[in-house]
């Protein structure tokens, strides 16, 4: 039998956050905290992630939004989950990260997709799938779901790596392992097949702008182009100054195009891909639950 998860004390500085939240914003307090006590996932979680509570008042996702939005956002994403009968999945992954795909590389390293959820990135998404390169994380990048235009919609609000000289070292590494796969490429296209999964036509992607980086100093610090990595990946520029990319179903990769010497890696770096997708599918499958007939 599992242990019950240990609570964690709220500092007074997140009590003084949310009694101040409270007097701001009356009425999304009133509707984010109803919603946490009806929720399947959340009800039980803030003695655990007192956060949770708080986060509508701080910047979340996009500076874009406001207090109202992103608690809009943060149902939207639970009850959007629930629907779909993942419930029981995104708990397991609040205390543990779930295993999407495990993959095979050049050498015979292994390489790792996980899911974690509610406690990582809790500013950029309520999700983060990770890449973890012989036991060591690579990339991570945080999810959320909601709708936009009336469709859902998957997106992206953070995409890090470890800053690191060895962390770096470890990328190029991993990047030769996957048939030179870059590991943050491979990260988003496992976020566009989740996106596919789930029905979601498009993926979302924070740009330079939009991103939260509340710590005025780390936003000096920052040495990540999200922008400049969009466009290498061929996303469209939104209006409202994000980017997004189609989900996708499978992975395509034009061999007839490459140079018949790059031929051969070509297949093997499709074939990796395709190993991800269909495991990623069968993973999400045996999570899912049917729901209950009303």
């Amino acid at each position: 039998m599992k242990s019950k998860p240990a609570r964690v004390a709220m500092k007074p500085k997140d009590r003084a956050k949310i009694l101040i939240g409270s007097l701001l914003h009356p009425r999304q307090t009133q509707r984010w905290t109803q919603f946490i006590r009806e929720s399947d996932i959340l009800h039980d979680k803030l003695g655990q992630f007192p956060f949770a509570h708080s986060k509508i008042y701080r910047p979340y996702l996009s500076t874009r939004l406001s207090c109202a939005r992103r608690v809009d956002v943060l149902i939207a994403h639970y009850r959007f989950l629930s629907e779909f009968g993942l419930a029981d999945w995104v708990r397991q992954a609040s205390q543990e990260p779930v295993l999407l795909a495990q993959l095979e590389c050049k050498s015979g390293a292994p390489m790792r997709l996980e899911l974690s959820a509610i406690h990582e990135g809790h500013r950029e998404g309520e999700l983060c799938l990770r890449l973890v390169y012989k036991g060591e994380y690579l990339f991570a990048a945080s999810l959320v779901f909601f709708r936009q235009d009336g469709e859902p919609c998957l997106m992206l609000g953070r995409l890090q790596g470890k800053a690191t000289e060895a962390a770096r070292e470890m990328v190029r590494e991993a990047t030769r392992d996957l048939f030179s796969t870059r590991p943050a490429g491979l990260l988003v296209l496992a976020a566009r097949h989740f996106a596919h999964l789930l029905g979601c036509p498009q993926l979302l992607l924070v740009s330079n702008v939009n991103r939260i980086s509340i710590n005025l100093w780390r936003r000096w610090h920052i040495s990540s182009n999200y922008d400049q990595m969009w466009t290498e990946m061929e996303a469209q520029a939104r209006p409202d100054g994000n980017y997004q990319l189609p989900s996708l179903a499978a992975p395509f990769i034009d061999i007839e195009a490459m140079p018949s010497k790059k031929r051969s890696e070509g297949r093997k770096k499709l074939a990796l891909q395709e190993a991800m997708f269909n495991q990623m599918a069968e993973s999400l499958a045996a999570a899912r639950k049917p729901l209950a007939s009303s």
